[in-house]
């Protein structure tokens, strides 16, 4: 970063300051771990109506598979989502 690029936002922020997109990454991460939230509660209805609706084996088998691939792929979006935190938590902890 160039000297003209100043990070501390305590009183005024110059016109470069990164504060208000480091916010808005933040922000974004935010959601994006609600949504992942969201899904997550939908899974468990979705066990929950199968377990309730059918004791056929297979179709249990079929549910169970299906989850787990979509926990999969949520794990992978949380590590994601953690690296870009990560990322800019440095920064966006001299703007606070």
């Amino acid at each position: 970063m160039n000297e003209t690029t100043s990070l501390t936002c305590q009183t005024q922020c110059p016109t470069a300051c990164p504060c208000p997109i480091l916010l808005s990454i933040a922000s974004s991460i935010a959601h994006e771990e609600d949504a992942l939230a969201c899904i997550l509660n939908a899974e468990c209805a979705k066990i929950n109506k199968v377990i309730s609706a059918s004791s056929d084996y297979e179709v249990l088998i079929a549910i169970n598979t299906s989850v787990q691939a979509t926990l999969e792929q949520i794990t992978e979006l949380e590590g994601v989502l953690k690296a870009k935190l990560d990322s800019i938590l440095p920064l966006l902890a001299e703007c606070i």
